[in-house]
């Protein structure tokens, strides 16, 4: 883009030359008149002198007139007018604006009448170049600061979607103004001085100035203490996703409303690239950010007791496939099978082995000729389960991950073990019940009662979450890059709180073992299973840590200047750790840092 200047049209101070009179030969003779330069005096008719003698005219080059004869042809007298001529002497000089403006006074209105040959600014030119810069001056005379030719105008009120870009005809937003600036390969982007309530993404070598007052009447869009760009925005005012070439941020009011979603608040944020990102003369406010998320308190298992046992079936008289033991529970700590009982002469069957190894009752023993079977035994209980770890609190600095700061959270506990299921119960032994008859005893075959299954383990308990970090309130952040942070007034807001770290929930509870069976007459009775253990109790999270407050923060993998008016708020204090019902507690957060400058990782 580029505007019209005088120099554009060539425009120069008017001149008027004076008139020239050439009288035709006939025409003096038909009138012998004389005719004078406009910037001499005509001379009144006494001033011509006649001579009686010659025969011809004389002339003179005094300018106020010449002198003819009489003694001529009348008409010859006439050329005596000629003399008139001479007053082209007396008019003097070259016109005073034709070599243009006089020293240090400049055309910046291109209007002929104002000023001293139309030069109406007076202003003494340092350089051809005009940074930016917080004193406002007009280092090439162009009528404000900065270059003006080399910028595209936005103002939300004057401005159009279809703007040009120009001081007449502006852009009305500052994303507009941007891709109008690509599209016509204009360095820059000049905001009027009213209110932008968006959040901008600042494009690779397209340089934001604000302060120009679209209203001057004089000169619209002079640059102007009294035109004050403000950004409102949310989170992040500017953001800088890649700067390649040098690019500008400079002029503003910044203010940045609330923390975005990560929970911290940035002024001006600088993602990465490989130029140079100048961030200069802007005022900075930034507002506090988030307090971290509470951490989860875990969950306990549903039900509280884990699934019931299976108990032994009873043992009859001749009956083989009677007293059959209870089977294994269908659970995800099971225990073990309880023993059949043993028919007739037969010992019981031991129970079987729960999931983590807990043995089975041992079965009952056999009857001596007609008699009683001995019961089952019990089996072995299910081991419980251990208490989760507790977790740690957060750190006073988080890190910075994907072009942003990642609060420094509290670390979660680990979750309880869980427990194992019980032995199996061991069948009763088999019986032999005698009857008597009258030709003698008879011993009649009992089924001993099968041993119940071992209990079910207890699952363990949830951990609890660790709490969030608090976010981060930063002036200026810049995560990678190359970056210039100099004459800037920042206020960063406080630190976010840490949020408190998550309980630890209890365990499941194992289930006591499955009855056995009992025998019948002179059987043996089944085994109790053996109990399932009970589920470790979860871990409880550690709080998460205070964010802290900066003026400038920045990662190890950007470089950076900085210097100017900082004031920050207070760091976060950190969360408070968890606890579990077995006097478990995790650690709290470190409360956060506030500092001018912040270096990350």
């Amino acid at each position: 883009m580029r505007f019209i200047t005088r120099e554009d049209v060539g425009m120069t101070q008017p001149s008027f030359l004076a008139p020239i009179c050439l009288v035709s030969l006939a025409v003096a003779l038909a009138a012998p008149l004389g005719c004078a330069a406009s910037s001499d005096t005509e001379g009144p008719p006494s001033s011509t002198s006649t001579s009686s003698s010659g025969t011809g005219g004389t002339t003179s080059s005094s300018g106020t007139g010449g002198t003819t004869s009489s003694s001529g042809t009348a008409g010859q007298g006439g050329f005596g007018g000629f003399g008139g001529e001479g007053g082209f002497g007396g008019r003097g000089g070259e016109d005073p604006c034709a070599s243009g403006c006089p020293t240090d006074m400049w055309d910046i209105d291109d209007n002929p009448l104002t000023g001293e040959c139309g030069c109406e600014y007076a202003c003494v030119k340092i350089s051809e170049d005009d940074p930016i810069d917080p004193n406002y001056d007009d280092d090439n005379c162009d009528g404000s600061d900065g270059v003006v030719e080399q910028c595209v105008y936005v103002s939300l009120t004057l401005g159009t979607s279809g703007g040009a870009g120009t001081r007449q005809d502006p852009v009305d937003t500052i994303a507009g103004g941007i891709t109008v600036a690509q599209t016509q390969v204009v360095p820059a982007v000049c905001v009027s001085g009213e209110i932008y309530n968006v959040l901008v993404t600042v494009a690779d070598g397209i340089s934001l100035y604000g302060g120009f007052d679209h209203t001057d009447a004089n000169f619209p869009f002079l640059r102007s203490a009294n035109a004050v760009t403000t950004v409102n925005a949310t989170g992040t005012a500017f953001l800088a996703p890649q700067i390649d070439q040098e690019t500008h941020v400079a002029g503003f009011t910044i203010n940045v409303l609330a923390p975005d979603t990560t929970g911290s608040s940035y002024g001006v944020r600088l993602v990465g690239g490989q130029g140079q990102l100048y961030v200069r003369y802007n005022d900075i406010t930034v507002a506090s950010a988030s307090q971290g998320a509470n951490g989860a308190t875990g969950s306990a298992p549903n039900p509280t007791v884990a699934l019931v046992a299976n108990i032994g079936s009873p043992g009859y008289e001749e009956q083989p496939n009677s007293g059959q033991g209870g089977t294994q529970p269908n659970c995800p700590e099971h225990g073990g099978a309880g023993g059949p009982g043993g028919y007739d002469a037969a010992a019981g069957s031991p129970g079987l082995v729960g999931n983590g190894g807990a043995t089975g009752g041992p079965g009952g023993t056999p009857p001596s000729e007609c008699g009683d079977g001995g019961n089952g035994q019990t089996g072995t209980g299910g081991i419980d389960g251990t208490a989760g770890g507790a977790g740690t609190g957060g750190a006073a600095i988080g890190t910075v991950v994907g072009g942003v700061y990642l609060a420094a959270g509290g670390v979660s506990g680990s979750a309880g073990t869980h427990a194992k299921g019980g032995g199996g119960g061991g069948g009763g032994g088999g019986g032999k019940y005698e009857f008597n008859l009258p030709f003698g005893p008879f011993c009649v075959p009992d089924k001993g009662g099968g041993g119940g299954s071992g209990g079910c383990g207890g699952l363990g308990g949830q951990e609890g979450i660790g709490g969030g970090g608090g976010g981060a309130s930063f002036g200026v952040f810049a995560a990678a890059g190359s970056i210039v942070v100099e004459g800037n007034n920042i206020l960063s807001g406080a630190g976010g709180n840490g949020g408190d770290g998550g309980d630890g929930a209890d365990g499941q509870l194992g289930s006591d073992g499955g009855a056995g069976g009992p025998g019948d007459y002179q059987s043996g009775n089944g085994g109790l299973g053996g109990a399932g253990g009970d589920g470790g109790i979860g871990g409880p999270g550690g709080g998460g840590g205070g964010g802290p407050s900066a003026c400038f923060a920045r990662s190890v993998a950007a470089t950076a200047t900085y210097s100017g008016n900082c004031t920050t708020g207070l760091p976060g204090v950190g969360g408070g750790g968890g606890t579990n019902s077995g006097q478990g507690q995790a650690s709290p957060g470190a409360n956060g840092t506030a500092g001018p400058t912040l270096q990350i990782n």
